[in-house]
């Protein structure tokens, strides 16, 4: 194979993976550990109300299905540091409630699947992401659910991209849940960014997922001023609106 071109990068010759956490102090770590807390969790609550006023899920359903897997692995099963934990455990109370919502709403957004056919799609989808979350977080020795969690940001962030064209309305949405779930998003990049910087795959998962929640902002803006709703009002959308043309 002498007559390949020479590669372009090296091979780290320390596995960045293999990296622990940086040293940071106390503030510097929870100036960007509580947004994030705060963030995610005001972004269940609300989803959580304007599931039920629109009786639409709040957060894409089979990713509300891989946030509950994430949060129960990473609180109950696998070795995690106790303030992650203790994090991990209040999501848990509100992914708990949006996990029924799944059930119970969930099965709009799929007309075509049979009732029995999406809740065992749901329970499949659970049990393979539990020990898809335990296995990743066992391979990175992903202590604080940084790898997997940035792993899992991306196609939750396409979902509601998805969820947002599939509709064709900002039904079960609003730009309250939209901004809560980019604050708490983007600070936990930054909080990889801080405790991890030799780790580059953060470099690339980070904006991505920025990249599609403010894509995701500014598409559910243009729906919602489509509809003639209010930005930042909470009301319920009507089921007679008309698919926003704004969604493209």
């Amino acid at each position: 194979m002498n007559w390949l071109p020479p590669y372009l990068i090296p091979m780290s010759t320390v596995p960045p993976v293999s990296v622990g956490p940086a040293t940071v102090p106390g503030w510097l770590y929870w100036s960007v550990a509580g947004p994030t807390a705060v963030g995610w969790l005001l972004t269940y609550v609300l989803a959580i109300r304007q599931a039920i006023v629109d009786r639409r899920v709040g957060i894409p359903a089979y990713l509300a299905v891989v946030n509950f897997a994430w949060e129960f692995s990473l609180t109950f099963v696998m070795e995690q540091t106790p303030s992650q934990r203790g994090i991990d455990l209040v999501w848990l109370v509100f992914d708990t409630v949006l996990l029924c919502q799944v059930f119970r709403y969930g099965r709009s957004d799929y007309p075509t699947l049979s009732s029995r056919a999406f809740r065992w799609t749901v329970v499949g989808v659970l049990v393979w992401a539990a020990v898809a979350v335990v296995a990743g977080a066992n391979e990175f020795h992903d202590r604080d659910g940084m790898y997997t969690g940035m792993i899992i940001q991306v196609p939750l962030s396409a979902a509601f991209l998805l969820m947002l064209r599939r509709r064709g309305s900002s039904a079960g949405q609003s730009m309250p849940i939209a901004a809560a779930k980019f604050v708490g998003s983007l600070f936990a990049g930054l909080a990889a960014f801080v405790l991890y910087p030799s780790h580059l795959l953060f470099l690339v998962l980070v904006p991505t997922y920025v990249g599609l929640d403010l894509a995701y902002l500014v598409l559910l803006r243009r729906t919602m001023r489509a509809e003639g709703r209010s930005l930042w009002a909470f009301r319920p959308v009507r089921r007679t609106e008309r698919p926003a043309a704004a969604v493209r």
